[in-house]
């Protein structure tokens, strides 16, 4: 029985070293993980442009450079309204590679070739970048009036950003609402 009872304790003992020692190596490991993926500073949106009307039927270009120090930017949060119209949406655009420490390129909203009433369209789009680590870039609005010509030309310096297509946004826009607006003016 003695010889039992030391067979016993020795297996005990064996099996709580193992479980001890996998466990510190778990929880190691998962903790280089998480320092390794994510860091203290929050992102950067270092700049952004977009031409504030076109015509509708084209592809709205909207540019933007953002960095990260800690290089564990995970997406760019797109929030999407039309003014008076489908009011709010919102798109994940994944950033990858290289991209999660710095980027710059354009980010392409296709708008409708026609419409079913005779006013412009508002469109806005916020921008906001989130690394994994939960931190929020500061936020970035561009608005577009749809339905006039443009007025500006693409800065020089974003030239090449066309280059580095980010990604699409295909937003559902509201555009037969022309009962709506006869029921504003009576």
């Amino acid at each position: 029985m003695k010889r039992d009872t030391k067979t016993l304790v020795l297996v005990l003992g064996l099996v709580a070293a193992l479980i001890s020692t996998g466990c510190s190596a778990t929880v190691g490991l998962r903790s280089q993980d998480v320092q390794g993926s994510s860091g203290p500073n929050p992102p950067k949106i270092d700049g952004a442009f977009a031409v504030s009307s076109m015509w509708l039927g084209k592809n709205w270009e909207i540019f933007v450079e953002g960095s990260d120090l800690d290089g564990d930017m995970d997406y760019i949060w797109a929030e999407v309204s039309q003014l008076g119209g489908h009011m709010w949406d919102q798109h994940l655009i994944r950033l990858k590679g290289v991209d999660r420490e710095r980027f710059k390129g354009v980010i392409i909203v296709p708008t409708p070739s026609f419409q079913s009433r005779k006013i412009y369209e508002t469109l806005r789009v916020t921008l906001r970048v989130r690394d994994r680590a939960g931190h929020y870039s500061n936020p970035v609005t561009l608005e577009v009036d749809l339905g006039k010509p443009t007025r500006e030309a693409v800065p020089e310096s974003w030239v090449d950003a066309r280059k580095h297509r980010l990604g699409i946004i295909f937003f559902d826009f509201d555009l037969d609402r022309s009962e709506d607006i006869r029921d504003f003016k009576t």
